[in-house]
């Protein structure tokens, strides 16, 4: 198998998780429970739309609910495609919006740390490894015994030093081509020569220019003789 199979098999092993309802707070509500719980079920079942719809509704009734932000952004990667991505409509967005706030909280150290180590996944995958070896490192900070974290960073190492590789060359590439391009350019701009004239014509011409100058040779200028044409 080649690296970069191996990277993203890995990878996808790695792949965001919901937080179970039983890790919830007391102090959230039972029906707020009780919609996780049902998302997680669907999440599972990778009934991304549904676990979606009852996420938002467990936010509806607590919209600070931490672990319903977590499992939402979880299952907005999940909704990700390559018709959407990079669009207005790319779900990647929002969840990248909620990891990064979760990520940064240090009341929920566990959820930071899972935040920051899906950030990390999400920019491997835009082959952003800067961001993603910062990232994992962030993780690793809030949970050193991530061996995940630990695996995804080695991986964002090591792409990140083929890249650095494979940029001089993709480099001398271009400008192999770009002195192309100009020497084309210079070759189409050149003016065509004219035609040379033929050896025929310049015999003719030589001959007329002999004839001329024997002519020349043979007139005799006689002395006193006065100017023809009249002044005015």
């Amino acid at each position: 198998m080649k690296m970069k199979g191996i990277i993203l098999a890995i990878i996808a092993a790695c792949s965001a998780f919901p937080a179970f309802a039983a890790d919830v707070p007391a102090g959230s509500t039972k029906a707020e429970r009780n919609l996780i719980v049902r998302g997680n079920e669907q999440f599972n079942d990778s009934n991304y739309h549904e676990a979606l719809q009852l996420y938002e509704q467990a936010l509806a009734l607590n919209p600070n609910s931490v672990y319903g932000l977590y499992n939402k952004a979880v299952v907005l990667t999940h909704l990700a495609s390559e018709d959407n991505k990079g669009t207005e409509n790319d779900p990647r967005k929002q969840a990248s919006e909620i990891f990064q706030s979760i990520s940064q909280n240090k009341n929920y150290p566990e959820l930071a740390a899972n935040s920051a180590y899906n950030l990390g996944n999400m920019a491997f995958n835009d082959n952003q490894f800067d961001q993603a070896i910062n990232c994992y490192k962030q993780s690793l900070r809030l949970r050193p015994d991530n061996v995940k974290a630990k695996q995804n960073l080695l991986l964002a190492l090591q792409r990140k030093e083929e890249q650095q590789q494979e940029q001089p060359q993709q480099q001398q590439q271009q400008e192999q081509q770009q002195e192309q391009q100009q020497q084309q350019q210079q070759q189409q701009q050149q003016p065509e020569p004219e035609p040379q004239a033929s050896q025929n014509a310049q015999q003719m011409m030589q001959a007329v220019q002999n004839k001329e100058n024997a002519t020349r040779r043979n007139q005799r200028v006689v002395p006193g003789t006065p100017y023809t044409d009249k002044p005015w």
